[in-house]
């Protein structure tokens, strides 16, 4: 952080007042300050902005994405959010590994195959999964929100998996398993063949 200047600084100052630390990602993103910058806003902005969406359903989605791609980095941190949310380890640890698992209610398992299906099959989706959202009760609003989750990690997914992002090291303790050997960088994979 010392090092750091310009647009870099600013978010790596703002990084550690929210929580205490500058986490990998940002780090890895720093080489390209302005979209960080503007990334990060629409996270701040989509994640804890006004939403119909309730702060666990955000976490909840992001996760369900996040496995969905088997991106570890997001799965971890987000699992972990939604734990902090909920205040259920077993609950946040069906979202993590399949959320079919999980006890959800009508609402939240609507969520969980919408973004799952955007997420795998996007030229699949059209006005009647919109609808399908509308008939159980979400607002426009609500699933305009769960669009911008949505989209947003399975963006900042390929940015982490892209990148080579390493897991946080507390990340690390909470899936039981060191995944610096799964995120060999491309650099290095020669040296291994």
């Amino acid at each position: 952080m010392d090092k750091a200047e310009g647009i870099v600084k600013q978010e790596y100052e703002k990084g550690f007042r929210r929580s205490g630390r500058v986490f990998n990602i940002l780090k890895i993103m720093s080489r390209s300050p302005a979209a960080l910058k503007d990334a990060m806003r629409l996270y701040l902005t989509i994640m804890y902005g006004p939403s119909d969406l309730s702060r666990a359903q955000r976490e909840m989605l992001a996760t369900v994405v996040s496995r969905v791609n088997h991106c570890h980095y997001w799965t971890e941190a987000h699992g972990n959010d939604f734990r902090d949310e909920v205040q259920n380890d077993q609950l946040a640890e069906h979202i993590k590994h399949d959320w079919r698992e999980a006890d959800l209610s009508k609402i939240d398992i609507a969520l969980c195959t919408w973004a799952e299906k955007l997420t795998r099959t996007p030229g699949d989706m059209s006005q009647k999964d919109v609808l399908e959202l509308e008939n159980i009760g979400m607002s426009q609003e609500a699933i305009s929100d769960t669009a911008q989750v949505v989209g947003y990690f399975n963006y900042i997914n390929r940015i982490a998996d892209g990148l080579g992002v390493d897991l946080e090291p507390d990340m690390k303790k909470w899936c039981g398993i060191n995944h610096s050997i799964i995120s060999i960088k491309v650099s290095n994979l020669n040296q291994i063949i």
